[in-house]
This record gives structure tokens, sequence and C-alpha cells, in this order.
């Protein structure tokens, strides 16, 4: 769903608190402030891609902070992307200060303490991730947070020019719900190789051979799951390496190789049984799809995981209401 906030249609005294609350829908509750003798205004154009929000900002000079007060008494925890489109912005986190001009992006973590600065009219593009669809380290995470990416950055150009597109379409309120789910697996994917290349990077950490060898097993599961023959022994073959050395890549790991296999199949399928696009398929047809052979099969082991019957599941995702289990 696409919205669009707007101060120059309120009179100047609602405009603050209509601003902030704005801000907070898009991004994260912030303390904000006019300049002295000034008023908050701007337009924010606001989308949902999934669970994620993307935005066009345009706006007068202001303040915003998120205080530790703040984060007491807020629980939403979210990584933002911010990218300056025009005008410059003073940036501080985690003892990090920086200047971000025209072309530029900073990640922030709503979990700790940011101040902004924009001293002139500004126009920004926006999105915010929650953290915990985010596989990475805080480690990771507190490296990058605070640090500007120029557009010759490599990853962080692709991150800049993936915001900039979406938050097009917040603004020209183009309809995105037919492709949220790509579009939304898609940010996550640039957004955990910028933080991880970089986390890494700034590390000084270079990646073990059993480190590298567990991510391309790991993309090879994702790529053939709908192959119902896919097993550890077909994946040890297609990397050359033995079944044993394979199971022992997932020691330490929540699952075994074969769990983590049907784990993957589940989640595609429970995504897959959300899809509007997708309602004419039956339920056993998106299940071979992902590779259950047995109709029976999946229905059990799909219950067994989420406590719900497929069917169940697709009703109450595609109406919103409740479905007999």
């Amino acid at each position: 769903m696409n919205q669009a906030f707007r101060t120059d249609i309120l009179p100047p005294h609602e405009k603050a608190e209509y601003w902030t609350d704005a801000v907070h829908q898009a991004v994260t509750r912030l303390e904000i402030r006019p300049p002295e003798d000034g008023t908050l205004c701007g337009s924010l154009w606001l989308a949902s891609v999934g669970a994620i929000h993307v935005g066009h900002v345009e706006a007068s000079p202001q303040r915003m902070a998120r205080t530790r007060g703040i984060i007491a008494n807020d629980a939403g925890n979210a990584l933002i992307v911010s990218l300056q489109e025009a005008g410059s912005s003073v940036v501080a986190q985690d003892g990090r200060e920086t200047l971000l001009t025209p072309g530029e992006l900073v990640l922030l973590d709503s979990r700790r303490p940011f101040f902004r600065d924009f001293p002139g009219s500004f126009r920004q593009n926006i999105a915010s991730i929650p953290l915990e669809m985010l596989d990475l380290p805080d480690a990771y995470l507190a490296r990058v947070i605070g640090q500007p990416y120029r557009p010759t950055h490599y990853i962080g150009g692709i991150l800049a020019a993936y915001v900039t597109r979406l938050a097009a379409a917040a603004e020209s309120e183009t309809c995105l719900a037919g492709a949220q789910q790509y579009l939304e697996r898609g940010m996550l994917d640039v957004l955990t190789a910028l933080v991880a290349h970089d986390g890494r990077l700034n590390a000084d950490v270079t990646p073990t051979a059993e480190e590298t060898m567990r991510l391309l097993v790991r993309d090879y599961i994702k790529a053939h799951l709908g192959r119902p023959e896919l097993s550890p022994a077909v994946i040890a073959a297609a990397h050359h390496i033995s079944v044993r050395y394979l199971h022992k890549l997932f020691q330490g790991e929540d699952m075994t190789v074969g769990r983590w296999i049907h784990h993957q199949r589940l989640e595609a399928c429970r995504e897959d049984l959300a899809r509007p696009d997708l309602a004419g398929l039956t339920v056993a047809t998106i299940a071979q799809r992902w590779g259950f052979v047995s109709p029976a099969h999946f229905s059990r082991t799909f219950r067994a995981a989420y406590g719900i019957s497929p069917a169940a599941w697709r009703r109450m995702a595609l109406t919103g209401l409740p479905g007999h289990l």
C-alpha cells in the first residue's frame, strides 16, 4: 500500500506533530525539531515492499534524533538506509560523524542512538528494514553503520540504485503488490552482501575455505530445491567433496543438511501459498514445485512445522480470515 504525507495542507500548529508521526511510520520513532523560528514542512511518499518500508522525502531544514529515551520505549528495531538525493546532512552514530552529500548513503541502526542535522532543504530516498529479517552478526553491523557510501562503491552503488527505484515507485504510486516478495528478497540480498562484505573487510577477516564452501553449498541447495532427488550425496558430488565433509560443514549449525533442505522447501511453499498471483495453483502443485513428491507427506510436515494445514494457511494469508486447522 502506498501512502502520501504532506504538511502544506495543514495549519501551522498541526505540522510538527503530523510530520513526526509520518517519519515514524516510514522509518522509526524520532525526535524532530525545526531550526529556531522555523516550521517543519515536508512531503513523504511511502510504499510497503513486504515488511520493508521505502520512501521519498522532500523537506525543510530540521534536526532528527533517536535518543536513548526513545529507544527504551520503542520496540521497533530496524536497519535504515538513507540516500541523500539533494541538499546535505550531518550524520552521527556510534562515535562516527560524517557529512552526507548528494549521491551518498548511510546505514543507521535504530537500536543505537543517532543524530541527523539537515541545515537546508533536502531530498532523500529511504528504506527501513526490520533487523530480524537480516541474518547478520551484530559485529558486522557495528562496523558499517554511520559510514558514508559513495556512488563509486560497488555494492553501495547497487543498493543506492535499488532504493532509488523503489522510492520512485512510492512517489508515483506504482502498485508493487504482484512483485513484493521478489523485491523484498532483492533488497535483503543486496543489503546482506554490503554488510557482510564490508563488515568482514573492516575487521580484516578473511573467510575460511570451510565458510566459503558452506556458503556455496547453501546457494546450491536454494537453487535446486525443486529437484526431489536433492540429497547430501547429490550435493557433495556437485561440489566434489565427500558426504562426510558436507556433514562436517553443518556441524555447529542449528540443522543438519537434510533438515536444512526440508526447512527451506517448507519456507518456499509457505511463501508461495501466500502469493495472490499463484492462487490458481493447487496446494499439491506448489508442493511439487519445491521438491515434495507426496501431497499427504507435505501436508503432515507443513502442519507439524507451522501448526496449521497448508490450505488453512493459504486461506488466512490471502483473505486475512482465520482458516480451519
